[in-house]
Parts: C-alpha cells; sequence; structure tokens
C-alpha cells in the first residue's frame, strides 16, 4: 500500500502486453524477450523454437520474467539451470534519465565490471525492465520424476547434504519436513474408484507396517531428472545408493510429481493462510 504522506507522483505501470519473444537464436542459445511475459507462456512460446529457459519459481504461473530480474529469483531447477542471474544475458531498463542496455551480442563477455548488478534485484527503484536477453536450451531428452520417502527429517537432510557434496545433481532436489508431508497427504483428492482406494490402503499399510516408517515423523524427497539420457542414468546411479545408505524408500513418480506441483500451491495458497497465521517458507 502507498504511503498516505507521500507527495509525489506514484505511477503503476502495467507490463502484461509486454509478452513477445523478439528472437531467438539457436546457434549461441540466446533469446530476447520482452518483460512482461508470465513465466507458464514464456515456455510455452520457447518450446515452439526446440528450447527452455529452466528457470521455474513458486510462482511461474503469475511471475514475470521482468519481476524475476528485478527479484533476483531463484528457481525450483536451478542445480540445472541456475538462479535467474545466471541465465540473463542483457537487460534493457528505462530509467527517469534515459534507456539503458548494455551492448552483448554474445553469450559472455569478460571485460570490465557487470553493470548487471545494479539491476538485478533493484525491486524497482532504478527503472522499469523491458526486455531480457537470456541463455535457452535444447528441450530435454528425459523429464522423470521421483520420490524418496525417509524415516526421519535428520536423514533426509544427511542425505541432501552428501548429494552435495557430490556435485552431480538432479534438476530439482527437494526434502520436506513431516509437517508439510502431511500438509500434502491431506490435500490429495479422493480415489477414483475402489482399485485405486484399495491399491493406496495397500502401499500405505506397506510403507507403515512392514517398513516402519511412522507418519509422524518421516519425511518426503521430490526429485526430477532432466538432460539426456546418460547424463539421467549417471545421476541415478549416484543418487539411489546415497539414499539407501540413510534408509530411503523410493516412493514412486506419481508421489514425486504431485510433491513437486504442490510447490505451485504457495501461490493460491500463502495469502489464504496468513489469514489463519500460518506462515511457511522454503529455502
Amino acid at each position: 500500500m502507498c504511503d498516505g504522506q507521500e507527495k509525489r507522483t506514484i505511477v503503476s505501470v502495467d507490463m502484461t502486453r509486454m509478452n513477445k519473444i523478439k528472437w531467438v537464436d539457436k546457434k549461441n542459445m540466446m533469446a530476447c524477450i520482452e518483460a512482461g511475459i508470465i513465466g507458464k507462456d514464456m515456455e510455452k512460446e520457447l518450446s515452439k523454437f526446440g528450447v527452455v529457459c529452466g528457470h521455474e519459481p513458486d510462482s511461474v504461473e503469475f511471475s514475470s520474467l521482468g519481476g524475476w530480474v528485478s527479484t533476483r529469483a531463484s528457481g525450483m531447477k536451478k542445480n540445472r539451470y541456475g538462479n535467474i542471474d545466471d541465465i540473463i544475458i542483457g537487460i534493457k531498463i528505462a530509467t527517469p534519465i534515459g534507456t539503458f542496455q548494455k551492448s552483448q551480442t554474445s553469450p559472455r563477455v569478460s571485460s570490465g565490471p557487470d553493470i548487471h548488478e545494479f539491476i538485478l534485484g533493484h525491486e524497482g527503484n532504478f527503472g522499469i525492465i523491458t526486455e531480457v536477453t537470456i541463455k535457452v536450451r535444447p528441450i530435454p531428452q528425459v523429464h522423470i520424476y521421483d520420490s524418496i520417502i525417509f524415516h526421519t527429517f535428520e536423514e533426509g537432510t544427511k542425505f541432501m547434504y552428501e548429494v552435495s557434496q557430490t556435485k552431480v545433481w538432479p534438476a530439482s532436489l527437494r526434502v520436506v519436513d513431516n509437517k508439510q508431508f502431511q500438509f500434502g497427504m491431506a490435500l490429495k483428492t479422493e480415489e477414483k474408484g475402489k482399485w485405486e482406494e484399495f491399491m493406496n490402503k495397500a502401499k500405505k499399510y506397506f510403507v507403515t507396517e512392514i517398513l516402519k516408517f511412522d507418519p509422524n515423523q518421516m519425511c518426503l524427497c521430490t526429485v526430477l531428472f532432466e538432460g539426456d539420457k546418460e547424463e539421467v542414468a549417471n545421476q541415478q546411479k549416484i543418487l539411489y545408493p546415497i539414499a539407501k545408505k540413510y534408509h530411503g524408500f523410493r516412493a514412486g513418480a506419481e508421489n514425486g510429481e504431485r510433491g513437486y506441483f504442490l510447490t505451485f500451491m504457495i501461490g493460491y495458497l500463502r495469502d489464504f493462510s496468513l489469514k489463519f497465521q500460518l506462515v511457511a517458507e522454503s529455502f
């Protein structure tokens, strides 16, 4: 909300119509895109050229490319694609004293200080970002979800730490504590039929009674592999033995995909839950 005592003119600018992809250079794997485009729409349009950006914050359904730059955003697939500051090549920004754009026609320039550091995370204080040149990659050959359950959050975090030391990381690897795990279970849709209901009860019995996972202690790790077949196979070869070392049990692609997309619900649930004094954060 604007300060009621503010004497200066306040202007709100709607950028949603600045949503075009201006060009894609598949030789140098670069794309120039207007800053008002929403994340999901950008990936849909880039896919027509056979490329992806890969930046996927929790708010990807609502946030814009310019918003990512001005907030120095991170994404759920940063392991593979990097944060927004790893992805940008060029920024065009309109300021009160004129339009600024660093001249850059190649994926990287190694001379002089990087003026982009002044713009990244500026939160709109210096001007309005109008277009961004970003790195793009070919659409990955393989896109695989998986999930791993651990008896305790402590085992889950030890697993995460050991994986981090290998430097061989899936596109996304996220562990949630027991509270968020139970929250995800509460949001699960009802079974569509008798067979599905029976199978879910059988899985629950197997996990809790045979494998002895405590529903009030266990945590879930969601996994997303992206890349070529050899790359993903190598990641799996390293990841799963580490999970086994910490008594992890693979819980399947369905749980992995559902757990991954549960993160997108933050954009819908955050303001609603604040009314009930509920706050959650990821890091």
